[in-house]
């Protein structure tokens, strides 16, 4: 079966992020959601049995069946954490020219039962089952172990856009900032959350002052909608929000590109930092922040299964 770049590209990083999760499904109490700005600037190290469920264009639709998806495999899951840019309001990543074929993808691996309007891709999810069925799987299995990385962590992994490209990237997600049709899904994702009382703690990510100032756009315009919907709605675990779009304590220099954090630096050190003081509260994060001065095999001890 003939596949696009984006799929040979995804294929390896998200089936061991789906290995590990069913490795660690039974102690899991945090999942964090979003596209490529969480896949590089959350280190799960942070937060004690949490996963980094990100991946790179992955979209509020996927990020909620993802999200339920998890619900039925960890039946510890007490909190979840959502990366929203400036461009999650109207990314829909089967619309995406280039990464749409992720969607199958992911949906495949995670059997996450996701109905598409094109038959390509529904098509596409179904061959993509069917190789998992036929032996794809253990094959994941085999090579995940290989990867340098924990809890769908992989910090050496991870890619930098080119610089050429930022005023196009730039102008895609000014105009999905301006879309809408995705946040459909940012409601069904706190309502679930809301209906089962788990923490739900929303992160805007940084960016460096070229992205901030050439968009020209304070984050209190580019979010409104989500501010508001954090403000209006009586919670019943009250959702926590980081914006650290606005925040110049992220120097440009702890990125390596226009909007992604270095996923073995300073920025990234930060954040994880600042969202484990929101899910765990500052004194027990102190006290893992402390704890990470431990190489980091004996990190990845700790996430490993007791069966492994």
């Amino acid at each position: 079966m003939e596949v696009s770049q984006a799929v040979r590209e995804s294929i390896l990083p998200l089936g061991a992020k789906r290995v590990m999760l069913e490795q660690a499904s039974d102690t899991l109490e945090t999942i964090v959601l979003g596209a490529s700005h969480g896949d590089h600037a959350f280190d799960p190290a942070s937060i004690p049995n949490s996963f980094n469920l990100c991946y790179r264009s992955l979209d509020l639709k996927h990020g909620y069946y993802l999200y339920q998806r998890a619900i039925a495999l960890c039946p510890n899951l007490k909190n979840i954490v959502l990366f929203y840019s400036v461009s999650s309001p109207g990314d829909v990543l089967e619309l995406d020219p280039d990464d749409g074929d992720i969607g199958p993808l992911f949906s495949a691996l995670f059997d996450l039962g996701v109905e598409y309007q094109s038959d390509r891709l529904n098509n596409l999810t179904q061959a993509l089952s069917q190789q998992l069925r036929e032996g794809m799987a253990a094959t994941l299995i085999e090579e995940a172990a290989k990867l340098d990385g924990y809890a769908g962590f992989f910090p050496n992994d991870k890619g930098a856009v080119a610089a050429s490209e930022f005023k196009t990237r730039l102008l895609s997600h000014i105009r999905h900032n301006y879309e809408s049709g995705a946040d459909y899904y940012l409601l069904k994702i706190l309502a679930l959350a809301n209906r089962l009382g788990h923490g739900v703690t929303l992160v805007i990510p940084p960016v460096t002052s070229l992205y901030r100032n050439t968009l020209g756009t304070r984050s209190s315009t580019l979010f409104r909608e989500l501010i508001e919907v954090v403000g209006l709605f009586p919670w019943a675990v009250p959702i926590q929000l980081i914006n650290a779009y606005d925040d110049e304590a992220y120097r440009d220099s702890f990125f390596v590109d226009s909007d992604h954090l270095d996923a073995r630096g300073e920025g990234t050190r930060m954040l994880s930092r600042a969202i484990a003081e929101k899910v765990l509260g500052p004194e027990a994060a102190a006290q893992v922040a402390a704890a990470r001065q431990t190489p980091r095999s004996a990190i990845q001890d700790l996430f490993r299964s007791p069966s492994e």
